[in-house]
């Protein structure tokens, strides 16, 4: 029987490949912690830690075990191009890097990290977190994480 949760890891996934401009070619390998599986590494070089809500509407609110956390910091440390990616149920992704999922918040209190997520119809996504408010708002998506791909590929491209 399946899990709810591989579910949205196969949306997230879906979605990587989908969005890739086919110039390069995708792969994809789960990061295996203590046997739990939330997070991918792609092309050996980028993390994408994910996680779901299954309510239907906003807000949406996210936490993180201290397992969870542990996890989620051990593939920035091995893989610092790396993601948080929020699967808001059918209302779409949202895609944060390291730097501003830490801006909001602190995995020090890691019982009491969470973040939440809001948005009203036709707006993009507000979010705050046991930290603090994210300054912007984001867009639906994971354009971040293929953006990543592609300068890190003409980077090694470039250097080799």
């Amino acid at each position: 029987m399946l899990d709810e949760y591989e579910f949205y890891q196969g949306v997230v996934l879906r979605q990587l490949a989908v969005e890739n401009d086919y110039s390069m070619s995708v792969s994809f390998r789960p990061f295996v912690r203590e046997g739990r599986i939330n997070a991918f590494v792609m092309n050996g070089r980028v993390g994408v830690y994910i996680k779901h809500s299954s309510k239907r509407m906003s807000p949406w609110r996210f936490t993180f075990t201290i397992e969870q956390a542990a996890d989620l910091l051990d593939l920035e440390h091995k893989f610092p191009d790396s993601f948080m990616v929020f699967v808001c149920k059918a209302d779409g992704l949202v895609t944060l890097s390291m730097a501003d999922l830490h801006s909001i918040v602190s995995f020090q209190e890691s019982e009491n990290a969470w973040v939440s997520i809001s948005r009203s119809p036709r707006t993009q996504y507000e979010l705050a977190g046991n930290r603090g408010e994210l300054k912007y708002k984001v867009a639906r998506g994971i354009g971040l994480i293929p953006e990543t791909l592609k300068t890190r590929g003409r980077e090694r491209y470039a250097s080799g």
